[in-house]
Formats: C-alpha cells, sequence, structure tokens
C-alpha cells in the first residue's frame, strides 16, 4: 500500500473516532432514550464501520494499485454517472408532484436502463414492487405519511 493510502486510512480512523466520540456524548432529549431508533444510532453505526474499515486498511498488506488508480479514471463512466445524477435531482423534484409511487417507479426503470438493463418487463415490474414495497414500510409501518399517487393529494396543480 502506498504511503498516501495509509495516511488516508490514518485520517479517516481518526475522523471515524472524533465522530463515534461525538455521536455518544451527545445529548439526548428525555424521549429519545427509550426509542429503538434514536437519532445517534446511524451515526453511531457509520463511525464503527468507519474504524473497522480503516483499521483493515491499515493492518492488512495490500498490493500496489497506484498505476491503476492513476489511469482509471479514464475508463470511468462519466456520462452514466452524469444521467444518473441528473436523474436523481429529476426524481427530487417530481417527488412532490407525481406522488412517491409514480415518481420512484420511473427513477427505478429509468437509472436500471441506465446501468444496462435490457428488459423493459423487469424494470417495470421491479420499479413497482420496490416503490410499492418501500411506500408500505415508510406510511405504515414508520408511520410517516407519503403521498402515493398525486390523486390522493389533491391532483396534479
Amino acid at each position: 500500500m502506498a504511503r498516501i493510502d495509509r495516511f488516508i486510512a490514518l485520517g479517516l480512523l481518526a475522523f471515524s473516532i472524533g465522530y463515534g466520540y461525538l455521536a455518544w456524548v451527545h445529548p439526548l432529549l428525555p424521549f429519545e432514550a427509550r426509542m429503538p431508533f434514536k437519532p445517534n444510532t446511524m451515526p453511531l453505526g457509520l463511525a464503527a464501520f468507519g474504524i473497522l474499515f480503516s483499521t483493515l486498511l491499515l493492518l492488512l498488506p495490500g498490493s500496489d494499485l497506484s498505476e491503476k488508480d492513476a489511469h482509471g479514471w479514464r475508463d470511468f463512466a462519466w456520462k452514466d454517472t452524469a444521467l444518473l445524477i441528473g436523474l436523481a435531482v429529476c426524481y427530487a423534484l417530481l417527488l412532490r408532484p407525481l406522488g412517491f409511487i409514480p415518481s420512484t417507479t420511473l427513477f427505478i426503470v429509468l437509472s436500471s436502463r441506465v446501468l444496462g438493463e435490457t428488459k423493459w418487463f423487469r424494470s417495470l415490474s421491479t420499479g413497482l414492487i420496490a416503490s410499492g414495497l418501500i411506500w408500505y414500510l415508510v406510511d405504515d409501518v414508520l408511520g410517516i405519511y407519503l403521498v402515493p399517487l398525486p390523486v390522493l393529494a389533491g391532483g396534479l396543480p
């Protein structure tokens, strides 16, 4: 492993330890103390993964990939990445007017096409099942109201 990679792993380790410490000592509100999923649960998990992986990077011997890394950007799919970012922005803009299920289905179908899926039926069925399941979990299980369809929100503006 190159020297710069070890410095980056050491910096990630220091950041993860600090992030985990701040998440651990941050005071919770009285009603948050008995919640199964507290506001500091995800930061603590991220810190634990950061500590684990940066320690593995520091301790395990690695191969020198500097030549591949130096020229790997030429083979990167820049157009597909820009298109996926554009689709994510359009998804965020269409979420309220279209509703959760149609906009999420459209995003999943179009992004799967960008990523190389060739069968429309598979993309559409995956999009419908995933968006319906996510909507059910968020709306009924977590109790966070999401407008599933524009008709239920009063129609399109």
